[in-house]
């Protein structure tokens, strides 16, 4: 297979821009821009994250048992800047809502609160899967990525 064609082809598909979040064992919050979440199930509520082996933040979704995902509004493109970078703190100075488990932005069209039920290796990734266990629902656009820049509806 050529990857830069797989690339490509992958590029052309048009997906919602999300913050996948949680805290290491300190409490220390940590988070990432993530395009690869997926519903899984219904019954129960199950969702689906990927995470580069090599990524900064990989040790502490291991570590603690809930994470949030965070679905940003069309306004939220900076927030999708800020936690796409490797450095930082990238929670400096931003609203949050309380939460007895992982971090959950203000702002956004929905924060899924979730308890981690299954991390799976594949290739240069690991699939974190997990119940959501609370939800809260904003109003507004979604925050698109498509062809390797921002859209909109």
């Amino acid at each position: 297979m050529d990857q830069a064609a797989f690339k490509a082809g992958l590029s052309r598909w048009g997906s919602g821009v999300s913050v996948i979040t949680t805290a290491d064992n300190q409490g220390v919050a940590n988070g990432f821009t993530a395009t690869s979440f997926a519903s899984v199930s219904l019954e129960p509520p199950l969702v689906l994250f990927c995470l580069a082996i090599g990524s900064q933040s990989l040790a502490a979704f291991q570590e603690n048992p809930t994470f949030a995902v965070n679905i940003l509004s069309e306004d939220q493109q900076e927030l999708s800047n800020r936690f796409a970078q490797r450095d930082g703190d990238k929670f400096d100075g931003l609203d949050r809502l309380d939460s007895a488990g992982s971090p959950l932005l203000a702002g956004c069209l929905a924060n899924l609160s979730c308890e981690k039920r299954d991390v799976i290796p594949q290739g240069d990734h690991i699939i974190f899967v997990g119940e959501v266990v609370n939800v809260i629902v904003g109003e507004g656009k979604p925050l698109l990525y498509f062809q390797g820049g921002y859209a909109q509806l």
